[in-house]
C-alpha cells in the first residue's frame, strides 16, 4: 500500500514516535511518500532516520508558492469558497490563503505519486493543510491528534471540529487524549480511536551486564527545555536532596528557551557540581545515557496555556531500557507507568514528593531493579511498535 505523510516539520527530534511509526510501515512493505511544509530547525539528525526508505519533500519558496496559486486561479482550481469562508470565520493568523498555496504543492505530489490516502500527525496547521488539499483534489486524510496541539496550539475548538469532520478517521495517542478530544468534537466521536505510540525494541536491546551503582546515583531527564517539562520542579528537588546528603548527579539532554533560567537556577542552589545540561542530542547520546544512568525522571507539569505533556516518549525509552521511572500523575502518563510497578508517580510541581520519590529509589537498589524489570515486560506487552501500530493499520486498510 502506497500512503502519504505530512507534517508541519520534519524531522524533529524529540517526535521519535513518529519515525518508528513510518519505520514500521516501510518494514511491512508499504511506502511512504513524505512530505512536509518546513525543514527541521537543527541539523543534528537521529542516526536510525538513515533507515527511511522515503525522500522528504518541503514545500517550496513563496515564488514558487505564488506562481502554483496563479496557475490555479487561471485554471479554476484554487479553493476561493474554502479560503473565504475560513479567512472570515477564523481570521488572518490562520493564513487560510497559505494553507491553500501549500496545498496546491503536496496535491501535486500526491497525484504525480498516485497516493490514495495520507496521514498527518497533529491537529495543526499540517492538518489544516490537509484540508485543503482534500478541498482541491479529493484525496482523503486522516489525522493523529496528541494533546497540546488540540488542546492549546491551534488555538479554535471551532476549526478542530472541521478539522475531525473532514479526516476520514482521527488517533488520539492516549485513552485520555481520545477522550478529551471526543468531548470537544462529539459530531466526529464514532471516528476517534486510541493509538499508542510505539517503541521499536530492536533499538534497545536488554544490557548483558547491569551498571553496579559505584559512585553518585545518576538520574536522567529529557526534553525541550519548556515549562511544560518541570525541569525547575527537577532543579528544586535535587537541591532537596543535597541538603539530605544524598550523593547524586543529574544529566538533563535537551535544548529549548528556558536554558539560561534553569541554568540559574542550577546557580541558585548551588548545584553545579550535581546537574549537568547536555543540550540536544541525537538517539545514540540518549540511549548511551540511558544505559549509563540509574533512575529517569520527567517533571511534566501543565504549563500556564494548560498544555502538557501527555505520553512522553522518553519515559517508554526508559523502561524499555529497564530504568525504573519518576515522573508526575498528569494526562497519560499514568497509562504508561503503573505506579508502584514500574515506577513512581507524584503530583505535578510538588518538588518534595519528587525528592523523597528520588530520594527513595536511590537508596533502594533492588528496587530499582524491580521496576526495571517490570517496566521493560510492560514494555513488551503493551507497547512495542509493532502492536500500537495494528489500530492504524486497520483503519488504513479500509480507507
Amino acid at each position: 500500500m502506497r500512503l502519504g505523510y505530512l507534517y508541519s516539520r520534519y524531522p524533529v527530534l524529540s517526535q521519535t514516535f513518529c519515525d518508528a511509526e513510518m519505520l514500521e510501515l516501510e518494514r511491512r512493505g508499504h511506502e511512504i511518500v513524505l512530505a512536509s511544509l518546513y525543514p527541521p530547525k537543527t541539523p543534528l539528525r537521529h542516526e536510525y532516520l538513515a533507515k527511511l526508505q522515503a525522500p522528504i519533500r518541503y514545500a517550496p519558496s513563496s515564488r514558487d508558492l505564488d506562481k502554483l496559486a496563479r496557475k490555479a486561479k487561471r485554471q479554476g482550481h484554487w479553493p476561493k469558497e474554502l479560503v473565504s469562508k475560513h479567512e472570515n470565520k477564523y481570521g488572518a493568523e490562520y493564513k487560510a490563503a497559505l494553507r491553500a498555496r501549500n496545498a496546491l504543492f503536496f496535491v501535486e505530489l500526491f497525484r504525480r505519486e498516485a497516493v490514495p490516502h495520507f496521514h498527518v500527525h497533529f491537529a495543526n496547521r499540517a492538518a489544516h493543510t490537509a484540508m485543503f488539499v482534500k478541498a482541491i483534489s479529493g484525496i482523503p486524510f486522516s489525522i493523529t491528534a496528541h494533546g497540546q496541539d488540540f488542546m492549546s496550539d491551534l488555538g479554535n475548538d471551532e476549526l478542530l471540529r472541521e478539522l475531525c469532520a473532514s479526516a476520514k478517521f482521527v488517533g488520539a495517542e492516549t485513552d485520555y487524549s481520545r477522550d478529551m478530544l471526543a468531548a470537544r468534537c462529539p459530531e466526529s466521536g464514532e471516528k476517534i480511536f486510541r493509538v499508542y505510540n510505539g517503541i521499536d525494541l530492536a533499538r534497545f536491546p536488554i544490557a548483558q551486564t547491569k551498571r553496579h551503582s559505584v559512585g553518585p546515583i545518576r538520574f536522567l531527564s529529557t526534553g525541550r527545555l519548556i515549562p511544560f517539562k518541570g525541569f525547575d520542579v527537577l532543579i528544586d528537588a535535587c537541591a532537596q536532596l543535597q541538603n539530605r546528603a544524598l550523593n547524586f548527579a543529574c544529566e538533563i539532554i535537551g535544548h529549548g528557551p528556558l536554558r539560561a533560567d534553569l541554568e540559574g537556577r542550577v546557580v541558585q542552589h548551588n548545584l553545579q557540581e550535581r546537574i549537568h545540561f547536555a543540550g540536544e542530542q541525537s538517539q545514540n547520546y540518549v540511549l548511551r545515557a540511558l544505559r549509563n544512568s540509574d533512575i529517569f525522571v520527567l517533571a511534566s507539569a501543565p504549563d500556564e496555556r494548560g498544555a502538557s505533556d501527555i505520553f512522553p516518549t522518553v519515559i517508554a525509552e526508559a523502561m524499555a531500557s529497564e530504568k525504573p521511572v519518576i515522573s508526575t500523575t498528569v494526562a497519560g502518563i499514568p497509562e504508561l507507568v503503573a505506579n508502584g510497578k514500574t515506577g513512581v508517580l507524584v503530583p505535578p510541581r510538588d518538588a518534595s514528593a519528587l525528592a523523597d520519590a528520588m530520594e527513595r529509589l536511590a537508596r533502594d537498589e533492588n528496587l530499582r531493579n524491580d521496576f526495571g524489570r517490570a517496566g521493560r515486560f510492560r514494555i513488551e506487552q503493551e507497547f512495542t511498535i509493532e502492536k500500537t501500530i495494528e489500530p492504524l493499520l486497520e483503519r488504513f486498510a479500509t480507507k
